[in-house]
């Protein structure tokens, strides 16, 4: 949910290569063991290949991408921010204030640094600040070292500023590795992606995030937005300030509640 039409484009690409490949593996003259074998082989790449880089894909659900089931009848979202903060996450706060909506926002130390009383701020108004990284370098397949560089770094970073991190980390884009796994264990941090984002990085008209946030909303959606654009200190994210509002005040229309994921932490 929430794609924009070349994301679509691509996984029906992606799901049309798979039936090919099958089809054309099954229509050879192989004996059974090595069609079994080449399909397995082939299944075993995709796992490979899906952990690295869909978000919320651990076969072992190590990885966190919804919220857990409230009580009967409830209707919850947690709203996530990644990437800040910036100049524009003292605004995201009054949104949030205006509202009375509780966030979680991941943030990179390096931008924290570069705003450390608006990193404070978010502490002090009563949103969970997680672990994004000390940049933004990408982990798909990453080494321990790596990962313990960009979860350690973060973490003595933060601390340094007088922030206080909550027990959650989410990489970035998602993607990730046995070492971040192991690295986030070793901390004590729960890996969390997320069930519906927007790309408003791709900075759409509000009208279009307002729609691909609030569309066809379920009880325990993890929302991706972004008050930061990766390491870029002065990000453009007008689009998604513009639609916050909105968004906020549709999901309350329709009955939800918001919860912090850090809040979750005992029960999922």
């Amino acid at each position: 949910m929430g794609a924009p039409l070349r994301e679509w484009a691509i996984r029906c690409a992606a799901a049309c290569a798979v039936v090919v490949f099958v089809g054309a593996v099954l229509r050879e003259t192989w004996q059974l063991p090595a069609k079994t074998a080449a399909l397995l082989l082939a299944a075993a790449g995709g796992f490979w290949l899906a952990f690295r880089f869909i978000p919320g894909f651990d076969p072992l659900c190590r990885v966190r991408w919804r919220l857990p089931r409230g009580l009967r009848g409830e209707r919850r979202c947690a709203v996530t921010f990644d990437d800040g903060p910036s100049q524009a996450t003292e605004k995201v706060l009054e949104i949030l204030a205006a509202e009375g909506v509780p966030a979680t926002f991941f943030v990179l130390a390096v931008n924290a640094e570069r705003y450390p009383d608006v990193i404070r701020r978010v502490q002090a108004e009563g949103h969970a600040v997680g672990i994004h990284g000390m940049t933004h370098a990408k982990l798909a397949g990453a080494s321990q070292e790596a990962a313990e560089q960009q979860v350690a770094g973060a973490i003595r970073a933060l601390t340094q500023l007088g922030v206080t991190p909550s027990k959650v980390y989410r990489t970035p884009h998602g993607f990730k590795s046995r070492g971040v796994l192991t690295v986030a264990r070793r901390y004590g941090l729960t890996l969390w992606a997320w069930s519906r984002g927007v790309w408003d990085t791709d900075r759409p008209a509000p009208a279009v995030l307002v729609r691909r946030a609030t569309r066809l909303a379920r009880s325990g959606m993890v929302l991706l937005l972004h008050d930061g654009r990766g390491d870029d200190p002065s990000p453009d994210v007008a689009p998604m300030l513009a639609a916050l509002p909105n968004i906020l005040k549709e999901l309350k229309r329709r009955g939800f509640s918001f919860v912090r994921v850090a809040e979750l932490q005992s029960t999922v």
